[in-house]
């Protein structure tokens, strides 16, 4: 997918040039400037995962990728001329949409409106593992971003563990010191036996020396955990193994950067591996009841490690787990525990509006407009239990995916 003659003349002829963007990138990184470094997943045998299915992966060229920083600068100079003073903070794209109206930019300096309006403080590299190019490489990419973006406060990635596992101390340092700040990890699970079922790529000790040799290198860690993803019959083991790798990993964190682990509730999505193993009687997805019990059972085995525990998913039943562990255990077992001590009918109310956006927080339920939308629309479907309503909350997850 070069960039064809016309497109690196175009900006002579007053249009920016254009850029590739990958797909997906991590919540906490709406605002960021996205830098595709790879396309697609290497990997790409994730059992959960819906994205990348059937597209192949590959590396970009330097070349190539350094051009599309500076086009995505281009582009940044080109709105900047358009920002106004008194323009509406809820309204990112006010300067965009004027400059493509006279077509000074390409369509997807949408996202470099939205990181300017942010304050243009991050810049995430796409796709699923830039991490598994060469050191030199993705060193270079990181010092164009700096140097293009100088006001930038943080460069991130995604980053496959098995890919961390056998990168040099050296290499790894040599993408710190040129910039990059973060690095986010979907460990899943720490249970070899659920890693293994959903063909993750990478083993419990496997986890755990990645993340020790990251945080080595002084990057910010985030591991990704996703409740449920064990089923019903794995649920304990994941619980315990996932807190395992966790109090392990965040043992080597130093005391300014602790460990980030971030909440992603398992939800089946349609043509996935995972749901044809559900659809032949291998995986039972577990309900919200039983994965706030998953998560209070995983929070009970971290014990003392020192970590940050984040909620930013609109999969997450609960978004106010988030908070300092374990100066925050009390709260964090509160809010499990205000959930769980619900009757039957309102857990499974609860689970269901969550999940139709009607509710966001527990303190939602006692919003009168909002419950009485819950409730109507659980009284459409005739008198359905509360199994049936959680089950039905739990098929509703993969809209969030």
């Amino acid at each position: 997918m070069g960039r064809c003659l016309s497109d690196r003349l175009c900006y002579r002829a007053g249009v920016t040039p254009s850029f590739e963007q990958g797909p997906i990138r991590p919540p906490s990184e709406a605002h960021s400037l996205l830098v595709r470094v790879t396309r697609n997943c290497p990997w790409n045998r994730c059992a959960f995962c819906p994205v990348y299915k059937g597209q192949r992966p590959s590396n970009r060229e330097t070349a190539e990728i350094l051009a599309d920083i500076d086009a995505m600068a281009a582009a940044a100079e080109a709105l900047r001329r358009y920002a106004r003073p008194d323009a509406d903070p809820d309204d990112p794209f006010a300067a965009c949409r004027v400059a493509l109206r006279r077509g000074e930019v390409p369509p997807e300096a949408a996202q470099v409106a939205l990181f300017l309006a942010d304050g243009g403080r991050s810049v995430f590299l796409q796709d699923a593992d830039p991490m598994s190019v060469p050191p030199a490489k993705l060193a270079a990419v990181v010092r164009r971003v700096r140097e293009r973006f100088p006001g930038i406060e943080r460069v991130t990635t995604y980053a496959r563990a098995a890919t961390l596992a056998r990168r040099s101390p050296d290499g790894l340092r040599e993408v710190r010191e040129a910039g990059l700040t973060r690095v986010h990890v979907g460990l899943e699970s720490g249970a070899d036996a659920v890693l293994q079922r959903v063909a993750k790529g990478c083993t419990s000790e496997q986890a755990i020396a990645a993340g020790r040799k990251t945080l080595a290198a002084g990057f910010e860690l985030c591991f990704y955990v996703m409740p449920g993803l064990g089923g019903r019959e794995l649920s304990d083991e994941h619980a315990r193994g996932t807190a395992r790798v966790v109090r392990e990993t965040a043992a080597a964190a130093a005391p300014e950067r602790p460990l980030f682990v971030r909440l992603r509730t398992t939800a089946v999505s349609r043509g996935t591996p995972l749901d044809e193993a559900r659809a032949a009687g291998r995986f039972e997805l577990p309900d919200d009841v039983e994965t706030a019990r998953e998560i209070r059972s995983f929070l009970e085995a971290l014990g003392d490690a020192r970590l940050r525990l984040v909620s930013d998913h609109s999969l997450n039943l609960l978004p106010e787990l988030e908070g300092d562990w374990p100066a925050d255990r009390d709260r964090l077992f509160g809010v499990i525990d205000e959930f769980l001590g619900l009757p039957d009918d309102e857990r499974a109310a609860f689970a269901l509006g969550r999940r139709l956006g009607l509710y966001w927080t527990l303190d939602d339920r006692h919003d009168r407009r909002r419950r009485l939308a819950v409730e109507g629309t659980i009284a459409g479907y005739g008198d359905p239990g509360p199994a049936e309503i959680l089950r039905a909350a739990a098929e509703l997850r993969a809209r969030c995916v």
